[in-house]
């Protein structure tokens, strides 16, 4: 752990960084590596990697070398490599998810700051602004190595394997696609041809791959295990379209990822009758959905009833599938994590988990109730503005 004087600098560092990017090379920002930095020289912000961490009371600077990085990586994706459901996944699937919520959910305990009050992420939201010199037209701009692609945007259609052209929320797009799957069913999902919903509720630096789902999990793109269940479902009920939970716009499906304009969760509850009734592992659950908008602020804005924290819908990948219920995750307040039975509160001080652990069933210390305690319905705990 950093001394006090130290973690004093490092944070002073950063934010005369914010205010002053000129002075940028007379900054001294320590690399904040967990298993020790590897490069004999301070953090040089032009050629750093940004990290967050999930404590308010870290003490590092949250900045890395890239070389440290990289080293950092690759121990998380052996630690990915013999995780859970990520055992199975190719080399490939494991960097591609690795800081999405699919990935880090479970390897995030390999990612202990080394301050120990935190877990490290990347910024998946870090842009160019360590890069002050402008673009001329005698001289390119080198892209770093650590940079995020970026998505081509237009307004016509395009190849969608690998590029992004623009989605109406209500259009219905270039045309009808029949789902592929193993065994193919004889139903109808819309084929994309703009991303028009994104442009306009996403800013651009999460207009890339990591903020919306872009391409399946295998290579030939004719299977792909969320993929797959979520238009499965929707064929055995006959549906073809869905409606945000929040502001209830009707939503297309589509036949390859981004799955629609926002993303899909299941649930233990029930909260609209537009909700899809599945089976998931044995369970009952409800197949439900979040608009962009909705999920960004842009059409609805989500507050909690009691501390009127506001709902962060954009932490989520859009146009995929999340297999917990996406309201349950990081509660904001007591009130969120009372028992269904006697209201005492099951959720014990200081724990810091993966979004999916807040979904799972806990069993009460006061009264031993087994339940989705986490799990409220929505329009009980938060209050939706729509105007």
């Amino acid at each position: 752990m950093a001394s006090g004087s130290e973690s004093k600098s490092e944070v002073n560092s950063s934010a005369s960084f914010s205010s002053n990017s000129d002075e940028v090379d007379d900054i001294f920002i320590t690399c904040c590596a967990p298993n020790g930095c590897t490069v004999p020289s301070p953090v040089n912000l032009h050629q750093c990697v940004k990290l967050t961490s999930s404590s308010d009371q870290c003490t590092c600077s949250l900045f890395m070398h890239s070389e440290c990085f990289d080293q950092f990586e690759e121990s998380v994706l052996q630690y990915l490599k013999l995780s859970g459901r990520a055992r199975s996944w190719s080399e490939k699937q494991r960097r591609q998810n690795i800081w999405t919520k699919r990935g880090y959910d479970l390897a995030f305990k390999a990612c202990l700051c080394k301050c120990k009050k935190g877990y490290l992420k990347k910024d998946l939201d870090q842009v160019e602004e360590f890069d002050p010199a402008p673009v001329t037209k005698s001289k390119k701009k080198k892209r770093k190595s650590n940079e995020k692609p970026l998505l081509i945007l237009s307004t016509s259609p395009t190849n969608r394997n690998r590029t992004i052209s623009g989605c109406s929320t209500g259009s219905e797009g270039g045309g009808i696609s029949k789902l592929s799957s193993p065994k193919e069913a004889v139903f109808s999902f819309s084929r994309r041809s703009d991303y028009h919903a994104f442009l306009v509720a996403l800013p651009k630096q999460k207009l890339n791959p990591y903020h919306i789902k872009m391409e399946d999990e295998t290579y030939g793109g004719n299977y792909d295990e969320n993929r797959n269940f979520v238009l499965s479902n929707l064929t055995s009920h006959k549906v073809h379209t869905v409606h945000c939970l929040l502001c209830l716009r009707s939503l297309p499906v589509y036949d390859r990822y981004p799955l629609i304009d926002g993303t899909f969760f299941l649930s233990v509850h029930k909260s609209h009758k537009s909700s899809i009734e599945i089976q998931h592992n044995g369970y009952n659950r409800y197949l439900c959905a979040v608009c962009v908008g909705c999920l960004h602020g842009y059409s609805a804005k989500v507050h909690c009833k009691f501390c009127k924290e506001e709902w962060q819908g954009d932490l989520f990948q859009l146009g995929t599938l999340y297999s917990f219920d996406i309201f349950a995750a990081n509660p904001c307040c007591a009130k969120r994590t009372q028992c269904n039975t006697c209201s005492a509160n099951v959720l014990k001080a200081g724990v810091e988990a993966s979004f999916s652990w807040f979904a799972q069933q806990l069993q009460c210390e006061d009264c031993g109730s087994l339940d989705y305690h986490l799990i409220k319905p929505h329009l009980s705990v938060f209050k939706i503005n729509t105007d």
